[in-house]
């Protein structure tokens, strides 16, 4: 349990890392205002959870969904939820796909490793 309360955490940094260090750097209000969010902070965060999925192999789902859900509660709690909260967390639900395959990607690889190696 204590694992997992660890990887639990760096994704959610990892996320809110990502949002605030690609807003900062671009001027943007929000991070994916800008286009460093997709060449950047996108790649990152599928770093980030396929490498926790490597570690903790089962549902790995989650360190794919856990960096974006941690951005949209971090938009939400310093910029208030607008009027367009709703699309934005569709648009997070979307932006989680590519974190959630490779989160996938790195549990099929720790589980073959983990297959391997005594």
């Amino acid at each position: 349990m204590k694992k997992g309360l660890w990887l639990y955490g760096m994704a959610v940094v990892s996320g809110i890392l990502v949002w605030v260090v690609v807003s900062t750097v671009s001027g943007r209000r929000e991070a994916w205002d800008s286009e460093w969010y997709f060449l950047i902070g996108i790649p990152v965060v599928c770093v980030v959870s396929a490498g926790l999925g490597f570690v903790e192999p089962s549902r790995p789902w989650r360190w794919g969904v856990a960096p974006l859900l941690a951005q949209a509660v971090w938009m939400i709690v310093t910029q208030g939820a607008g009027n367009l909260l709703p699309l934005g967390l569709v648009v997070f639900g979307v932006l989680a796909i590519p974190s959630v395959m490779t989160a996938w990607l790195g549990a099929l690889i720790g589980k073959k490793v983990a297959r391997v190696m005594p």
